[in-house]
């Protein structure tokens, strides 16, 4: 949720105050989040996320490429996803990469 090194703790405030309550039908049991409506988003982003990483631990990271903000949910069998897209961002980093070699190819 939060590039960088800001530590697991930050979103602790979006969580203030919201509560849960089991709902009972005769399929089965769930929970009922109560949250303020100016933070619901939030608060169901921050449960998205605990429930990601419970379920595939390591498989959710940001995009490699510095200047995205997306994150992706590697789903690869070697767990080495880097971009949010291929099409986007990985497409986008490659050309770079092969732009900057062969400048330098050619400066020499």
């Amino acid at each position: 949720m939060v590039h960088g090194s800001r530590p697991a703790s930050s979103p602790a405030p979006l969580l203030k105050g919201v509560t849960s309550h089991p709902q009972l039908s005769s399929a089965a049991v769930t929970w009922e989040i109560d949250a303020p409506a100016e933070r619901r988003t939030a608060v169901d982003a921050v449960l998205a996320r605990s429930d990601l990483q419970e379920t595939m631990p390591g498989r959710l990271r940001p995009c490699a490429n510095p200047e995205c903000r997306r994150f992706l949910l590697d789903r690869s069998e070697t767990n080495r996803g880097r971009w949010c897209s291929m099409a986007l961002c990985g497409n986008r980093m490659k050309a770079r990469r092969h732009y900057q070699r062969t400048r330098e190819a050619a400066a020499e």
